[in-house]
């Protein structure tokens, strides 16, 4: 005759989460994790727990980076038009990009796309920060765009203007 023990099943149950947690670790990341997480914002700070505070974030919405992407966009159209105006005789009324455009064009794109580049990586950093107490990071670099879409049709204006 044969005696079989029987655990309790309390026993049986921590036993097979420890074997299960045992086997793979819980917190292994996948192309999954990538893809799905970093487009769903699960797992993230998305909506902060502390509103009255400036905080920073791991994740950032997708509509506050094609913001920021917008800002570079514009800001490459607007070294563009900027030189097509030098080339048909209207002058740089900013006096450091004015030097960067007599020493080389390609130094003036360069420094421009860089400076703004910066500007917008710590806007973007900084979107929940109240600045001076008195606008946030997002909202400055949503007006941002906004005073880069009035630059981008005055200069459109003018390029009509000035057919040389």
């Amino acid at each position: 005759m044969s005696y079989q023990v029987h655990k309790p099943a309390t026993e049986v149950a921590i036993t097979t989460i420890t074997e299960r947690r045992e086997k793979r670790y819980r917190r292994h990341h996948s192309w999954r994790t990538l893809t799905y997480c970093g487009f769903q914002g699960r797992g993230r700070r998305r909506h902060a727990r502390r509103s009255e505070y400036n905080y920073y974030l791991d994740w950032y919405a997708p509509r506050l980076v094609f913001t920021g992407i917008a800002v570079l966009v514009m800001s490459s159209l607007d070294a563009v038009f900027t030189l097509m105006l030098l080339d048909r005789g209207a002058y740089e009324a900013n006096y450091f990009m004015a030097l960067l455009v007599e020493t080389s064009d390609e130094l003036f794109v360069v420094v421009k796309m860089a400076v703004t580049a910066f500007g917008t990586l710590i806007l973007l950093m900084h979107s929940h920060f109240q600045i001076m107490g008195i606008i946030s990071g997002k909202r400055l670099l949503q007006a941002t765009v906004a005073v880069y879409g009035l630059l981008m049709g005055y200069q459109l204006i003018l390029l009509t203007v000035m057919k040389g």
